[in-house]
């Protein structure tokens, strides 16, 4: 662990995107595995309240919703991250955002293992579940989870509340300053989730 704790809290930003990269591939797919061997078909099905609106079919309105949605995860990420941890003999803090972001890619992968979309057709194998999230045309999971990565990583030292072991300090507002290599990677980040609520608006009014 403090290995990963190292990695994600690095100060270089490259290798902050590419350690959690690198474990979003690991959790993704191999939660993915496990939850289409362990776990019911649609368990979570019609599971999550918040997913019970009407879709309009006017795209453009579609893709506002879809990507406001979207933006609640972005939120508990960013309320994540305001909060850092870390032990006594470890040099930076790990920003909770990045748990934030592990538990939402989790619950990404229970659904697909378990085909519990909402408007999930016909129930497909493991290999043509797992090769359909890498087709970018049709299906918006991978940017919206790929935008999600950018923004917890460029936000990552962001923390106001900072704690280590028992001893808690402050900062403020006004103290925090995001790079310019780590504000591309935010915008980018949302770039990455717009393109996502387009492609995935577009297939839900193709239905």
């Amino acid at each position: 662990m403090g290995f990963i704790h190292k990695r994600l809290s690095s100060d270089s930003l490259k290798e902050r995107i590419l350690s959690t990269f690198l474990l979003f591939l690991i959790l993704f797919f191999g939660i993915t595995a496990i939850s289409y061997f362990v776990l019911p078909e649609g368990i979570l099905k019609s599971k999550n309240p918040i997913q019970n609106w009407e879709t309009s079919r006017n795209t453009g309105i579609l893709i506002l919703q879809i990507f406001l949605y979207n933006m609640l995860s972005v939120l508990v990420i960013g309320i994540g991250s305001l909060f850092g941890q870390k032990r006594e003999v470890e040099v930076n803090y790990l920003s909770v955002g990045y748990l934030a972001f592990f538990m939402l890619i989790c619950q990404n992968a229970v659904v697909l293992g378990t085909w519990s979309f909402s408007m999930a057709g016909t129930a497909v194998p493991l290999h043509s579940r797992i090769i359909g999230t890498f087709d970018l045309m049709h299906r918006a999971g991978l940017w919206e989870m790929m935008g999600q990565l950018l923004i917890t990583c460029a936000i990552a030292p962001i923390g106001m509340v900072l704690s280590s072991g028992k001893k808690t300090v402050t900062r403020k507002i006004i103290n925090i300053h995001l790079s310019k290599a780590e504000k591309v990677v935010l915008i980018t980040g949302f770039a990455l989730m717009l393109v996502g609520a387009i492609i995935e608006s577009i297939t839900i009014n193709s239905l």
